[in-house]
């Protein structure tokens, strides 16, 4: 009976597995909880003035330069990260690496504060490779291209729009998602929607995206080694806000105390220059 029993449920068991298995292949299937965030230092609202920060570490060929996924991302192995834009300023986002790190960035906008992902690569979403998203995923391509479609708006995921993608490492001309990963700092958003330009610069082990006039939003940062004869290591991440501070007009009170006294200042000045004259003569 008992033996009975552990079988029965044995076979369950199995029969769910090959249930679930038959499931993550069908065209349905999304892929909730794909992307799992990383920790800053205190919190990631980001407001007029002021940095957020965190400290980790990512393997050498994550983002790109893997000639196992064709040079494309590794979605598992590369670190992603969410925060918050609370003022309309220019945000630096830059990523410093140690002497075995040579990073890569992208910077996309999202619609909300959990960035979960979306259709799985099932159903056309496969490189030619052979690897399905989110896997392996297409990290500098606009939203729409081939292999974004995992993350995209409107397929399950939120990603809005691809903004700007910076790369340290060797340039390669296609991916396996037909994308383009060259080295250097790139604008490849398509509308003015979220920011007003992005530039940037990149270094041997650093990389860094300056976008003007960033809405206040929720924004996702992507980031993983692009060298893969390098060994991969850790790395410093800070976002930063800048807001021009306006000089204060005075107050209309305080301004006509500021012309009286100016009035003052030249009578003088002119009595002063009378009385001098005539001492002369």
């Amino acid at each position: 009976m008992q033996k009975n029993f552990f079988s029965k449920k044995r076979n369950a068991l199995v029969s769910a597995a090959i249930i679930s298995a038959f499931a993550l292949i069908s065209n349905n299937v999304h892929a909730a909880g794909a992307v799992t965030f990383q920790s800053w230092t205190a919190g990631n609202d980001l407001f007029a003035n002021t940095s957020i920060s965190a400290t980790d570490a990512a393997v050498k060929s994550g983002y790109s330069d893997n000639p196992s996924l064709g040079f494309s991302a590794w979605g598992h192995a590369g670190d992603w990260f969410v925060f918050q834009n609370h003022d309309l300023a220019q945000v630096t986002v830059a990523v410093n690496g140690d002497s075995n790190f040579v990073p890569g960035l992208t910077v996309w906008a999202t619609g909300a504060a959990v960035f979960d992902g979306g259709t799985t690569g099932q159903g056309g979403e496969e490189s030619n490779a052979g690897w399905g998203t989110p896997h392996s995923f297409n990290v500098t391509g606009a939203q729409g291209a081939f292999g974004t479609k995992w993350q995209q708006n409107g397929q399950g995921g939120n990603v809005l729009e691809t903004l700007g993608y910076a790369i340290a490492g060797p340039s390669h001309a296609s991916g396996a998602w037909n994308e383009s990963l060259l080295n250097g700092v790139h604008d490849v958003s398509l509308t003015n929607t979220f920011e007003n330009g992005v530039s940037g610069s990149v270094g041997a082990h650093a990389v860094s995206l300056v976008f003007g006039d960033l809405q206040p939003g929720w924004y996702v940062a992507y980031i993983g080694g692009t060298d893969n004869g390098s060994a991969g290591g850790a790395y410093d991440l800070a976002v930063s806000s800048f807001v021009n501070v306006v000089p204060e007009v005075p107050e209309p009170e305080t301004y006509a105390m500021l012309l009286a006294g100016l009035g003052l200042v030249g009578w003088r000045m002119k009595k002063q220059h009378k009385a001098l004259n005539k001492t002369e003569a």
